[in-house]
């Protein structure tokens, strides 16, 4: 109480800390709703980028074209709740080189929408390569200039590119790996209990040349009971209208029998403007605990896998959705059901969740 009312004091003496006490403030995340709402069957839904408006796009890692889907999301303009969706169709290059599965060898991940050209750009982790692709789903033969440093034989298997968004203050991209580089350390988990995965966030310019990189240090990831699958890592980032960026950071501890499985969402803003560069010589490992990335927590929350509670979502695109009638902003979160697994009556299912920023 004493701390409450040392604070109240402190902003009627001091004005200035207005701002600070609101940007102190959390999102509001509003239940997540079932995609099969409107009888949209399951698929693996890894990224979503919005192409104006009430549509967007949006990749799944395993289909057997490279490409995407347009949806049409309609929100109400009071509370931010998804009222309605509607799956337009999928646009893909018919050319795409397949597995033995017939699914794109590619491992696309992360969708942004580039408004200059009119065109999207989508990342894949199995080659660590990020390409251009137009409006009816086929490549321009355009890639990001990416480093040798965050290449192919730089990153952990299936922990490289996943996030993907666009700057249009900065007029740039981001992107970062899902985990922490091999020469970067260990990342989180059974090898590392309680240990911090180590990151690279990076921007390229509009002529597709890397042009900036930053020390991002994830939160400690979980330190005991790890089931058979356990994935701590970014799958997703979204750039505000101001220049500052959502960093999505998703735990998901899969245990045996899959019961009391879970995955846990938290969701940061920072501000590249404020922060300190490196490039690919620095060392993370000895990096001065000031010159990581100031990060200030927006959303925390987790779903789960029980007898009683069927929440369990693993949430791995995100983006800007409408602005409300009160101007605040609101942010799409898109789960990946890994196409319906299980089927039968406890399946996993497709979720899109909202958050609405302070």
């Amino acid at each position: 109480m004493q701390r409450i009312s040392h604070l109240l004091f402190s902003l009627l003496v001091f004005p200035c800390l207005w701002p600070l006490a609101a940007r102190a403030q959390q999102a509001t995340a509003l239940p997540q709703v079932s995609l099969g709402r409107w009888n949209i069957g399951s698929a693996n839904f890894s990224g979503i980028t919005p192409l104006g408006s009430g549509r967007f796009a949006l990749v799944s890692d395993k289909e057997p074209r490279d490409g995407f889907f347009v949806f049409r999301i309609e929100q109400d303009a009071a509370t931010g709740q998804v009222d309605y969706v509607q799956m337009e169709g999928f646009y893909g290059d018919p050319n795409t080189q397949q597995d033995s599965n017939g699914l794109s060898v590619r491992d696309t991940e992360g969708i942004a929408f580039f408004p200059a050209r009119q065109t999207l750009f989508i990342s894949g982790e199995t080659h660590q390569d990020i390409l251009e692709y137009d409006l009816l789903g086929l490549p321009t033969g355009r890639r990001m200039q990416v480093p040798d440093h965050l290449g192919p034989t730089a990153i952990v298997g299936n922990y490289g590119f996943e996030a993907l968004t666009y700057d249009s203050l900065r007029n740039c991209f981001w992107t970062v790996t899902e985990s922490t580089l091999q020469a970067d350390g260990i990342a989180a988990g059974p090898k590392n209990p309680g240990g911090h995965n180590l990151l690279r966030l990076q921007a390229f310019d509009a002529n597709l040349q890397p042009c900036a990189q930053y020390p991002y240090r994830m939160d400690r990831g979980r330190s005991d009971d790890f089931g058979p699958t356990y994935v701590y890592g970014v799958p997703a980032l979204t750039a505000l209208p101001d220049g500052r960026l959502l960093v999505l950071e998703r735990e998901a501890n899969i245990t045996h029998g899959y019961m009391a499985s879970d995955v846990r969402c938290k969701i940061f803003l920072i501000n590249p403007s404020n922060e300190y560069q490196i490039d690919a010589s620095t060392n993370l490992q000895l990096m001065d605990n000031n010159r990581w990335m100031t990060k200030q927590l927006l959303a925390d929350f987790t779903t789960k896998l029980t007898p009683f509670n069927f929440s369990f979502a693993n949430y791995e695109g995100m983006c800007l959705g409408r602005r409300l009638n009160d101007g605040r902003q609101t942010v799409l979160l898109i789960s990946d059901s890994q196409g319906g697994f299980r089927k039968g009556p406890f399946h996993l299912r497709d979720f899109i969740k909202v958050l609405v920023l302070p």
